[in-house]
């Protein structure tokens, strides 16, 4: 959501902020915003979950779904999963989401809503370790099985 990031509007950490330029988005299962971030979100309210707030919705994606248009394009930072899981990422953070919370709610938005497209970023693999890199692979899979089953 930043504007720009070590001098350039199209870096990494200006993603959401270019999307929500030229259409509607909602985001799922942050857990840290910079300040420029955070006074951007005053005078622009935008659909966001913490990782806090979308367990507090006790898996009725209701609020979620209803935030989301027919048609979704769904981006899926791996680093928005919790680091215990997926530590092979640019940004690991504590807190972050976990194995089946993430599959029911991928789930859900395909059971709603049409995936039109999708794509899975921030994985950094580790030498010596093939853990993340396979949790990300099994995120993929169940991703195309997900966006194929939307489209019936």
């Amino acid at each position: 959501m930043r504007d720009s990031y070590l001098e350039s509007p199209d870096s990494h950490a200006c993603v959401m902020r270019r999307i929500r330029e030229i259409c509607p988005a909602a985001s799922v299962g942050i857990r840290s915003l910079s300040e420029e971030e955070a006074e951007h979100l005053k005078s622009h309210p935008a659909p966001i979950w913490s990782v806090r707030k979308l367990r507090a919705l006790s898996g009725d994606w209701k609020p979620i779904l209803d935030a989301l248009t027919d048609d979704v394009f769904i981006t899926f930072d791996l680093d928005g999963l919790d680091p215990a899981h997926l530590p092979g990422t640019g940004t690991p953070e504590p807190g972050g989401l976990e194995w089946y919370e993430t599959n029911d709610l991928i789930a859900a938005v395909a059971a709603k809503k049409r995936v039109v497209g999708f794509d899975v970023v921030e994985l950094a693999p580790l030498a010596g370790s093939v853990a993340s890199d396979f949790l990300a692979a099994r995120v993929t899979y169940r991703m195309i099985g997900h966006m194929l089953k939307s489209q019936r």
